[in-house]
């Protein structure tokens, strides 16, 4: 400790001191200089980039054995992929998905329209509430043991107007989203980039198939990913699409059959001659020919028949063709080992009565070859 004496002369030098350089300050008559002022700048704390560790699904299913044991599904339809559930159909409950598994559907395709739920400016997030319940729905079918298809449908805005940037950046956030909420769920759920990409040519949903496959694999390495073509996804845009990637082993291609629409979806002339059958076939032993060359196997995740055209009632549909029709559907499916998932929309294409929990005659035959 200093003493009291050279605490003194200590305040004595330093008044000298201050007075000294406040007379240097004042000379000339100048006027008198602000000090510097010395500025410490914030530490730069930098953001850590986003970390994505991809989930390997330890149940993993080949897609070989994926599309032998989905054999015939059923489609969700009118419902996620209206603008809101119940705008189209009632809305889901889970008695719906044990009535398909009782029915003897081996899978469920649930079709999502993503547009109305999602941000329109970066980051894109998804509506919580809205994924929360698309995932209940998810749960539902999984606790029944089926496949699931879960897709991104209409998008129209995408679909559209696919040169726009953001719109991309919309659509991979949506899929970015979705591939990390669903990362751990069984190996029977499976994603479809994009439903019938129509007004999209076919350079753009290589493009798009590429990119999405890579968020995809991102977060899980060998979950089952099904591709199309362009357009409504006939048979020859899917033997016209590239493969996302050659060297990925859970791929399923897919396109989709209601051939002719003049007959399966507006009721305008009769089906069922032979050379009806014979165009039919063609278009599974061309697919099946594809799978084959590829090694990659297909699914029908839409066909069916309208009992009438929703848009011209009048035009209605002959039951007896519209369950030939189908059978002979199926019967290709089985002969050619392809899946397919029948469009049920709860209204004209429908088979299952929502309201009242029952089937229609076109049930057994959708299921004949199941067992």
């Amino acid at each position: 400790m200093r003493s009291t004496s050279t605490k003194v002369s200590g305040l004595f030098i330093g008044s000298l001191f201050i007075l000294f350089f406040a007379g240097c300050g004042s000379g000339g008559g100048s006027a008198v200089s602000d000090p510097l002022v010395v500025v410490t700048p914030p530490p730069v704390v930098e953001t850590p980039p986003t970390t994505i560790v991809s989930f390997e699904l330890p149940d993993e299913i080949s897609p070989a054995t994926a599309v032998a044991e989905m054999k015939v599904g059923i489609n969700l339809g009118n419902t996620l992929d209206a603008p809101n559930e119940g705008d189209w159909a009632l809305p889901v409950q889970a008695s719906f998905l044990a009535a398909f598994k009782d029915a003897g559907f081996k899978h469920v395709r649930i079709p999502v329209t993503w547009q109305e739920h999602v941000g329109q400016s970066a980051p894109y997030e998804i509506d919580a509430d809205f994924l929360a319940r698309v995932e209940e729905i998810v749960d539902w079918a999984l606790a029944q043991d089926l496949y699931v298809i879960l897709n991104a449908h209409h998008e129209g805005w995408l679909k559209n107007n696919y040169s726009s940037v953001s719109n991309q950046n919309r659509f991979d956030s949506i899929w970015t989203s979705v591939a990390a909420h669903f990362k751990n769920k069984p190996a029977k759920l499976m994603y479809e980039m994009l439903n019938e990409p129509n007004g999209m040519t076919m350079d753009n949903v290589n493009e798009l198939n590429k990119r999405v496959l890579e968020i995809i694999r991102g977060e899980n390495p060998n979950r089952l990913v099904v591709f199309s073509g362009n357009g409504f996804t006939p048979v020859d845009s899917l033997l016209s699409a590239e493969i996302p990637d050659v060297s990925d082993k859970f791929l399923i291609g897919n396109f989709h059959s209601y051939d002719p629409w003049e007959f399966a979806g507006q009721c305008q002339k009769s089906w069922g001659a032979d050379a009806d059958k014979v165009a039919l076939r063609d278009i599974y032993i061309r697919a099946s020919d594809w799978a084959v060359v590829n090694q990659i196997p297909v699914i029908v995740n839409e066909f069916g028949t309208a009992k009438y055209d929703f848009t011209q009632p009048e035009n209605i549909c002959e039951l007896s063709q519209r369950l030939d029709y189908l059978s002979e559907h199926v019967s290709l499916m089985s002969e050619f080992g392809i899946a397919g998932s029948f469009w049920d929309d709860g209204g004209s294409f429908s088979s299952y009565d929502r309201t009242n929990n029952s089937w229609g005659p076109e049930k057994d035959v959708l299921v004949a070859e199941n067992d």
